[in-house]
């Protein structure tokens, strides 16, 4: 028995190994323990007038991590929707890198659309989604789309993976009905600015994430976690209703000091920095803005500033600060103003058409953040591509897909983790324990070799949510279960757990996660039954 503890949750764990049964012969990939994973990086080429380049090849290109070329080990270009043939390379003795794609090959993206209710106004929202309904006839024939939709407490599934472009419409019409909260948060961005000169340093403290942004972006990783899509591209299609943060007047003189806030590049890490995790564009869409004709020569294609309509406050500034950095740091491209009115048709001529570099990092899950930049070789070329990717440690890895689920469920969902749960006693006025016992299938977890048989490797989260409060208390730690045979499809090891309780504690949620933290099976359960009982 081992007592683990962590800002006031603590667990008793006791961990059998698997019994011995018999199993088929170990698959192949059962070999050493390496992490194969390969970093894609799409990357858009443009000459001096914006046009897009064609015909480079592999050694046309430098890829940096940290500032350091590193081997290109797979490379595609991918031209109007599939994989060109490779360009030729006379009198190298390089060996050429693999290819992403066959030539001639179809690349399909997926496009995940993410919905703003939160912030955005019913009328300006609905123009927007049948803009973008009207625009599926672009789908290609490998290309799919999912949308979900956010409202500021929950996130909902509208439509998982399809190309039926039938059914996205409906989705979209159907979408067109659903509540938005953006005329609530209008009022109380009113409210706030009226009452700023009252008292800067709490007028700044609400401001600090932004009237709720905090939770948005929450939901838009656990969006991007909660959604695995199929093989190809990823792209983000983000209808955002309104990221802004109001410029705060400095105070007048023996006032209190004003809250100086970090820059949209840090405030907005968590979404960029799961975007290139996971290998997705962003392309964010400003849902209000300004409808003047004047704007349709922003071009999502474009690489240079375009002109802008006129911005009415500090605020619509910031809010094209939060989208710009979201898509350069990614590799899109922001749409701003009424370049939304045929916002599908620039996001799909834009990620069309790109060169797919990837390489494998020594990936060490050290939870450090890395910085990719692409280089041409060739003058007067420029590229955009992400900007970097996260090697997240196992237990954080595990922690974030776990958070996604109190937002969205995920995987796992129709194959609930197994949990039963002792008597509920109380040690202290404040703090109850709950024996709970868990389930683990063999087929959930990692299989390694291991002195006198296998280990199989995993993790276990357990969160704590108190009443009123969005901000679990978490524990994750790694799992390490040992069988002298591969267990046979269908085992299962009791592990045993003793959780302590604050007494404000609601529920309780179980999520196990494969060696990279990718959530396999969950459940939650809810204390205030197990009090009744």
């Amino acid at each position: 028995m081992k007592r683990l503890r962590l800002a006031g949750l603590a667990v008793l764990i006791a961990a059998p190994v698997f019994a011995a049964t018999a199993a088929p012969p170990a698959p192949q990939s059962f070999g050493e323990s390496i992490d194969v994973r390969v970093v894609n990086v799409e990357a858009v080429v443009t000459g001096s007038r914006g046009e897009r380049v064609r015909g480079l090849k592999a050694a046309d290109f430098r890829l940096l991590v940290d500032g350091k070329e590193v081997p290109v080990d797979y490379f595609t270009e991918v031209a109007a929707g599939q994989a060109a043939p490779p360009a030729a390379a006379p009198g190298s003795e390089a060996p050429a890198p693999a290819a992403a794609a066959a030539p001639g090959e179809p690349v399909g993206t997926n496009y995940l659309v993410y919905i703003d209710n939160q912030y955005s106004i019913v009328s300006a929202r609905n123009i927007v989604l049948r803009r973008l309904a009207a625009d599926l006839g672009r789908l290609g024939p490998r290309d799919r789309m999912a949308v979900v939709a956010f409202d500021g407490r929950k996130l909902d599934r509208l439509s998982d993976w399809t190309g039926d472009r039938q059914t996205l419409a409906r989705v979209f019409a159907a979408a067109e009905e659903s509540v938005s909260f953006g005329l609530l948060a209008l009022a109380e961005r009113s409210s706030d600015d009226s009452d700023r000169e009252l008292g800067v340093e709490s007028q700044a403290a609400a401001v600090g994430m932004g009237w709720g942004v905090g939770l948005g972006m929450r939901a838009v990783v656990a969006a991007m976690r909660g959604t695995p899509a199929p093989a190809g591209r990823k792209v983000l299609v983000f209808l955002n209703g309104g990221w802004g943060f109001p410029e705060v007047p400095q105070p007048r003189r023996g006032a209190p000091r004003a809250v100086n806030f970090p820059q949209p590049e840090l405030l907005l890490a968590p979404v960029y920095d799961t975007a290139n995790l996971l290998g997705y564009t962003l392309y964010p869409v400003e849902v209000h803005g300004m409808m003047f004709s004047g704007s349709l020569s922003n071009d999502a294609s474009a690489m240079g500033p375009t002109p802008h309509d006129f911005i009415t406050s500090s605020y619509e500034r910031s809010v094209h600060d939060n989208l710009e950095v979201m898509a350069r740091e990614t590799g899109g491209k922001a749409i701003l103003n009424s370049a939304k009115l045929d916002l599908f048709a620039r996001v799909a001529a834009d990620t069309s058409s790109y060169y797919w570099l990837g390489f494998t990092p020594q990936w060490r899950a050290d939870g450090s953040r890395h910085d990719i930049r692409v280089e041409v070789r060739r003058p007067g070329l420029a590229v955009r591509s992400r900007s970097g990717f996260s090697d997240l440690s196992r237990e954080t890895e595990a922690q974030v897909q776990a958070q996604s689920l109190l937002l969205y469920g995920g995987p796992g969902s129709d194959k609930p983790l197994a949990v039963t749960a002792g008597a509920l006693r109380r040690v202290s006025f404040r703090v109850s324990e709950l024996p709970v016992t868990v389930d683990i299938p063999a087929d959930a977890l990692t299989p390694q070799p291991a002195e006198g048989g296998w280990a199989l490797t995993g993790t276990l989260s357990i969160a704590l949510l108190e009443k009123g409060s969005e901000s679990p208390r978490w524990k994750t730690q790694p799992l390490r279960l040992m069988a002298s045979t591969l267990p046979a499809v269908g085992s299962t090891s009791q592990w045993q757990t003793v959780v302590k309780l604050p007494r404000s504690t609601d529920k309780i949620l179980f999520a196990l996660g494969g060696e990279h933290g990718e959530v396999r099976a969950w459940t939650q359960l809810n204390l205030q039954s197990l009090r009744r009982e």
